[in-house]
């Protein structure tokens, strides 16, 4: 079973317009309201290639029924610790995007949690989550108390023999990663931060990931944009680059990657083909005006578009 979590779930308001310009009233074409969060993305993402999964959170009074609501009506099993009581309300993002392309993110910091919501989320997880499952922890952890708690979430659930996917960034990513999760996703600014090195070539890229050797981390996928990615793997290092298309917005392709590799590595692809698909789905989902969901027919004919290539070292 996949089981993905979101401790700060929003709502995305999605606000279209020609072109954004400050100190002006930029006048709207139209706006959308979706699901927010990295970890119910993926499970979303998941359910639209076939596979099932429970979505594990903490959300907050009207906006967090909402987001259940949104949940449910995919079909994903939801796990949430909910609390209607509270005057508090789970955050609402606003995302900017333009017909260039160009998409910004303005995000609330959302609820801060308090512990004893952890702890029951965790207790729940633990009560679940059977042993050889597998684990996403991805998105935005700032509302915690402490900025390790994947590194909690983890060290509880050890003995299960998870196989776990983290998707993070900043100190939260810095703590976890020595925890040996199984994967991790940092883009290159990320990876960046993680070396303390400018990373300006495919070579300083690969000598970046090499570095990181000392956390046992199977698999380290660098994003890269609308220039691919380099992903290290146990059958090697591949450079990958992704079909020419016309983008239309951005936000959510790291998740449709993300959940690309977990849907391949679950029906035993092979990682060049893992990594196909997983590209050929980040980009429907950038030909897409939402920030969530992809056109899968449309994915599978931009497979045989997407090059890769394994490098020798």
């Amino acid at each position: 079973m996949i089981h993905t979590v979101t401790l700060n779930p929003a709502i995305d308001k999605l606000l279209y317009l020609e072109h954004f310009q400050k100190d002006i009233t930029n006048r709207l074409q139209y706006s959308d309201d979706t699901i927010g969060g990295k970890g119910t993305h993926v499970s979303i993402n998941l359910k639209l290639l076939g596979l099932d999964s429970a979505a594990f959170g903490i959300a907050h009074g009207p906006t967090g029924k909402k987001i259940i609501h949104l949940l449910n009506e995919h079909r994903i099993l939801t796990n949430f610790i909910m609390d209607e009581t509270a005057d508090t309300d789970s955050r609402t993002n606003y995302l900017i995007i333009e017909e260039n392309g160009h998409c910004s993110t303005l995000a609330s910091r959302g609820v801060l949690l308090k512990q004893m919501e952890l702890d029951q989320l965790i207790q729940n997880m633990i009560s679940q989550i059977n042993d050889g499952d597998y684990l996403v922890l991805s998105g935005d952890a700032t509302n915690c108390p402490d900025s390790a708690i994947y590194n909690t979430i983890i060290r509880r659930l050890k003995d299960k023999d998870l196989k776990v996917f983290l998707d993070t960034s900043g100190e939260t990513l810095r703590q976890c990663i020595q925890e040996s999760p199984y994967l991790i996703k940092p883009n290159l600014d990320e990876l960046s931060s993680l070396c303390n090195e400018t990373l300006d070539t495919d070579e300083k890229i690969i000598h970046a990931i090499q570095s990181l050797e000392k956390y046992r981390i199977p698999v380290i996928a660098v994003s890269l944009g609308g220039n691919g990615s380099i992903v290290k793997t146990p059958e090697g290092i591949y450079r990958v680059q992704p079909p020419k298309i016309a983008v239309k917005n951005t936000i959510g392709c790291g998740d449709c990657f993300l959940s690309g590799i977990i849907y391949g590595l679950k029906q035993n692809y092979s990682f060049s083909n893992t990594l196909r698909l997983a590209t050929a789905i980040s980009a429907a989902t950038a030909e897409s005006s939402s920030s969530v969901g992809f056109d899968l027919n449309r994915a599978r004919e931009l497979e045989s578009q997407v090059q890769i290539t394994k490098i020798t070292l």
